[in-house]
């Protein structure tokens, strides 16, 4: 049967010399026929053989010869039919004997199963190792062929003819792989060079990281959130003039904005700064919202006075009264004054002339000839109309535009003038009216980013009814503010601040912050409401604990009282409005007004003695470097969460506690009492360090078992760890 030869098969090469002995051929005919069906398999290496004589034949008679002569493609393929030809059978023979070569059992450092002449070899040794070792690897095989001597005597006998081992020549030179014409060795060198490459700029990615990474992680927050806020009464604070009028000034303000600095100030709030007819007596009495009063200076003064302010990293804010000026968001109100019983009493109590009457209305009333002032003046009646008649129906004036509405107006002039936010007072007025929600929304347009608003909590709580105005509220101003009552006992101050802490502004995050005020203008002295006079300062770090935007009003830091105007009874709603007392440490003169020059009001008195004295600046810097205390609160699964906790109140005692996390706790501790009290509060903490508070006690460790606190004292502990 002839069987076609593929051109893409290996070519075969069998043996020339099979020995002829009859043990030899008996050994072969009398295999098992297990073995000799298993070794049909085409690739199998033979086992070795099983008798001695068979190996010490082998090892005399040559089975495999190197490959000579022509290739193999060019000798065709024998078959079963051209071998029982003679000539078919001596072609065969000479073939298998061409390619068969001795098969040695001893290892040599080459495959025993391929051999090569000795011109292949001599080749061998001048390639490289990886190219002799892959020639030797994929060049050579070991296949089981019929053995051709004995193919005649099987086929009379009807046998099956033995198996040879034959060898498969598969040569393939080393140039055959791509990867050996590569160039190793600038292959070698970029990828070292790469590699350094990589790691040098890893290096100099993680020093850059490192170099960069700010040595505190603090949350941010806006300028008004957290900072501390001084509300001042510009006619009570410092008059710069020399024998002047003793009311206090822009100029004045401007003298004292280093002491503000050194007190940790941030934001700096002018109660009221307009035109009034009889200021600052009557104050409130605003006739215009576009002009400075006269008393105060002038527009240059006010110019001044906010480049310094800015210069030192502060803000100026304003009060705007909306009520009574106003009857409406829609509407202007405007009256005519008249000459009464008080302004006759304020004139001869301050030694005001007619003449300097009619200058201070020239000054302030550019489009009245003076001819027409006096016309006026002259008509006054002798008998002027008592001091309960009611001021002159207002004119009101709709406006359907915002930008003529006067608020509008007056907000965008002192903005133009350097302003950073206004405090709207008496909002809670307006929040019941239809346009209230456009109104309000389109004062924050105007005023941009950095730049807010406050009002009064009482807007919000006149607003809950109002879904449109509360939520107006909630996301147009910026500080909502909470006047603390702190004369009746620690169990209301518990109570207040609980329901801030648990209420509407701690419900989302951006919420308007809380600012905190003890005192302000509309409310008496802190230190003529408490039992403990010295305990002012106390309660003003009380105050600075709480989470939010503490405001000092001025004065409080150093525990003036009202003032005592036995003769002044028709002002006794500006008792608590007492000049400032200066002291000479502060590097400028130590009185309110100039020797020789009598206030408006008489001057505060000199403060109680207390150790508190420096406190108010210790508690600012702690509250700009701690995120413990100035944050509002700790947000969390956008859940809110005041980190603060008012923990103890008993005896007149309160103990506040303010945490952060993967940061030390503080508490704050003080007696509002006239005793000493001594206390075991180890229940809640174990010991710290004070951090703020009296000289005798700064950066000494106390103890929560024995805690000794004098009457008025407060100070702030750092927990341990």
């Amino acid at each position: 049967m002839n069987i076609p030869k593929s051109e893409g098969l290996l070519s075969v090469v069998l043996p020339s010399e099979i020995p002829s002995s009859a043990s030899s051929q008996q050994l072969f005919i009398n295999q098992d026929q297990q073995d000799e069906e298993a070794s049909d398999c085409p690739l199998l290496t033979p086992s070795p053989p099983p008798a001695v004589q068979i190996t010490k034949q082998l090892e005399s008679t040559p089975i495999y010869r190197p490959l000579e002569g022509p290739p193999l493609e060019m000798i065709p393929t024998p078959t079963l039919e051209n071998i029982n030809e003679e000539d078919g059978l001596n072609a065969f023979m000479n073939l298998v004997n061409s390619s068969c070569k001795p098969l040695h059992d001893e290892p040599s450092s080459r495959d025993p199963m391929v051999e090569s002449s000795t011109s292949g070899s001599s080749s061998d040794t001048n390639e490289p190792v990886c190219a002799q070792l892959l020639t030797q690897l994929n060049t050579a095989y070991q296949h089981l062929a019929p053995d051709a001597q004995a193919l005649f005597y099987n086929q009379e006998n009807g046998g099956k003819p033995p198996l040879v081992g034959i060898q498969l020549v598969v040569p393939k030179p080393p140039k055959d792989y791509r990867f050996m014409k590569w160039n190793w060795p600038l292959i070698r060198k970029t990828c070292f060079w790469s590699l350094m490459s990589v790691l040098a700029g890893c290096t100099a990615l993680v020093i850059g990281v490192l170099a960069t990474m700010p040595k505190r992680c603090d949350p941010s927050v806006e300028w008004w959130q957290g900072s501390v806020f001084y509300e001042i009464f510009p006619a009570s604070f410092q008059d710069s003039s020399k024998g002047g009028d003793g009311i206090g000034d822009l100029r004045g303000i401007t003298m004292r904005l280093d002491y503000l600095q050194k007190l940790g100030v941030r934001g700096i709030r002018l109660n009221s700064i307009f035109s009034a007819p009889h200021y600052p007596e009557y104050y409130s009495n605003i006739s215009n919202l576009t002009d400075i009063n006269v008393n105060l200076g002038t527009l240059k003064d006010f110019e001044k006075l906010v480049d310094e302010i800015h210069k030192r990293n502060m803000s100026l804010i304003l009060d705007l009264p909306l009520y009574p000026y106003i009857k409406s968001l829609q509407g202007e109100e405007t009256s005519t004054t008249k000459p009464n019983k008080t302004d006759k009493a304020v004139r001869e109590r301050r030694g005001v002339t007619e003449d300097s009457l009619l200058e201070d209305v020239l000054l302030t009333t550019s489009s009245v000839s003076v001819q027409t002032i006096r016309d006026t003046l002259s008509s006054v009646p002798s008998t002027p109309p008592p001091l309960e008649e009611p001021r002159a129906l207002p004119v009101l004036t709709n406006f359907i535009d915002h930008d003529e509405h006067p608020i509008t107006s007056a907000i965008k002039l002192w903005l133009a003038r350097g302003v950073d936010g206004f405090y709207l007072k008496s909002l809670e007025r307006y929040v019941h009216e239809n346009g209230f929600p456009n109104v309000l929304r389109h004062w924050k347009t105007l005023l941009g980013p950095q730049k807010i608003l406050i009002c009064h909590v009482d807007a919000l709580n006149a607003a809950m009814g109002l879904d449109a105005a509360k939520n107006t509220i909630l996301t147009r101003v910026d500080l909502i503010d909470v006047t603390l009552r702190v004369s009746n006992g620690t169990v209301d101050i518990k109570t207040q601040v609980d329901s801030i802490t648990n209420g509407i502004l701690f419900k989302k995050a951006s919420h308007p912050w809380v600012h905190w005020s003890v005192g302000n203008v509309d409310s008496r002295r802190v230190a003529s409401t408490i039992d403990v006079k010295n305990a002012t300062m106390a309660v003003s770090l009380l105050a600075m604990m709480l989470p939010g935007t503490p405001s000092i009003f001025y004065g409080d830091e150093i525990g003036i009282v009202d003032c005592e105007c036995e003769d002044h009874q028709d002002l006794a709603h500006l008792h608590n409005l007492a000049p400032m007392y200066w002291e000479k440490k502060d590097g400028l003169d130590d009185k309110f007004a100039s020797v020789g020059v009598t206030a408006w009001l008489p001057e505060a008195s000199k403060p109680l003695e207390t150790s508190l004295i420096g406190t108010i600046a210790e508690m600012a810097r702690l509250r700009s470097e701690t995120p413990t205390i100035y944050v509002k609160a700790l947000v969390k699964d956008t859940e809110v969460t005041a980190n603060c906790d008012i923990r103890y109140t008993k005896d007149e005692i309160i103990v506040i506690e303010r945490w952060y996390p993967r940061r030390n706790s503080y508490v704050f501790v003080a007696n509002l009492g006239n005793a000493t009290k001594m206390k075991d509060l180890s229940s809640l903490y174990y010991g710290g360090h004070v951090v703020v508070g009296a000289t005798n006690r700064l950066n000494q460790d106390v103890y929560f078992k024995e805690l000794n606190v004098p009457p008025g004292e407060a100070f702030v502990i750092k927990l341990d760890k």
